[in-house]
């Protein structure tokens, strides 16, 4: 309190601030919002076994999901859950290239979901993709229901997918032979649901090119008020008004993807300015410190001492200049 722009600022003033005002790379609880996917049945069949992929495909600024849990109905009895990395491609009778992460028995229930609760969640990062494969170990063509394949991808929402896959007609997990000779039966759909939850990334200048097109034009406009004298923002610091969109959820100006209309990104990691910065303000904007986990340059902890480094400051600068949009030469003529 009372600290005003280019006043004598003491270390420990620096640190307090320094640490109350660090930016959190993702949200404080593990998983968000959770979901479920629900994938069409037809009933066209049952029988021992259904391999698939699970993937996490999304624009949207997910740090991970987790999936928790999976749903099927059947005859089920001695019930087996399986996961592997990338895909089941190529590994359908491979079991040493998979992890068993459920085994239970159930009861039979041919009309209502059971739960199968993994052991531990499955995480995907965006871009990433694993195989699950859900087995019944009870003799006989009753164990799982699934259906024929109508179509590649089984389930889709903004950040997850379920592909198609394939039937295993033999009751001992990747066994390689069925009623009818050879097992495996391709083009196939699971059929059930997925629970899984999400993680969010929080807002910094690092991320920035990764949330939704109203957030980012929020952004600039105020960055832009916070240049003019006349606007109340003037009075704000940058870091306080970083700070503030950190703690902002990320749909909170729609969910729209895309280019801005200014055409500006943020770049994955602003430049650091030269040495000769000034210790205390900046030419854009009023800053008297700055800590590098702000842009993505020292990682999450405020060990790194009170924020002083001209390197950490420039950064600020560089990254709120990238935020507006505004090119060297115009702030200089501005100047």
């Amino acid at each position: 309190p009372g600290v005003r722009v280019g006043s004598a600022i003491t270390a420990a003033a620096m640190t307090t601030l320094d640490g109350v005002l660090q930016l959190d790379a993702v949200a404080d609880e593990l998983v968000h919002e959770n979901f479920t996917c629900d994938t069409r049945d037809h009933e066209d069949h049952t029988f021992c076994g259904i391999m698939f992929d699970l993937a996490c495909e999304t624009e949207r600024p997910v740090e991970y999901i987790e999936i928790s849990s999976v749903h099927v109905r059947g005859a089920l009895g001695p019930m087996t859950v399986w996961t592997t990395p990338g895909s089941f491609s190529g590994k359908h009778e491979t079991e040493e290239a998979w992890t068993k992460v459920y085994s239970e028995t159930h009861a039979r229930s041919h009309n209502e979901l059971v739960e199968l609760r993994l052991q531990s969640p499955l995480r995907l990062k965006p871009g990433e993709r694993l195989g699950l494969y859900v087995h019944s170990a009870l003799p006989g063509d009753e164990g799982i229901v699934y259906d024929n394949c109508r179509r590649s991808i089984s389930y889709h929402d903004p950040q997850f997918v379920v592909y198609s896959g394939m039937a295993h007609l033999s009751y001992r997990p990747f066994g390689t032979s069925g009623f009818w000779g050879r097992p495996w039966r391709p083009n196939r759909e699971f059929v059930g649901r997925v629970s899984y939850g999400v993680r969010w990334k929080m807002w910094s200048p690092s991320v920035h090119a990764q949330f939704p097109l109203g957030f980012r034009e929020a952004v600039r406009t105020v960055l832009m008020g916070s240049r003019r004298t006349e606007s109340l923002l003037y009075l704000l610091q940058d870091e306080i008004i970083l700070f503030t969109f950190n703690k902002i959820w990320w749909n909170e100006w729609g969910t729209q993807m895309g280019a801005s209309s200014t055409g500006a990104a943020a770049p994955s990691a602003p430049p650091a300015a030269s040495a000769s910065s000034s210790p205390y303000s900046s030419p854009y904007g009023h800053s008297f410190f700055g800590h590098p986990f702000f842009f993505g340059a020292g990682g999450g902890s405020s060990s790194g001492g009170c924020g002083s480094s001209s390197a950490a400051r420039g950064s600020l600068a560089s990254s709120v200049r990238r935020l507006l949009g505004d090119s060297d030469e115009e702030e200089e003529e501005e100047e």
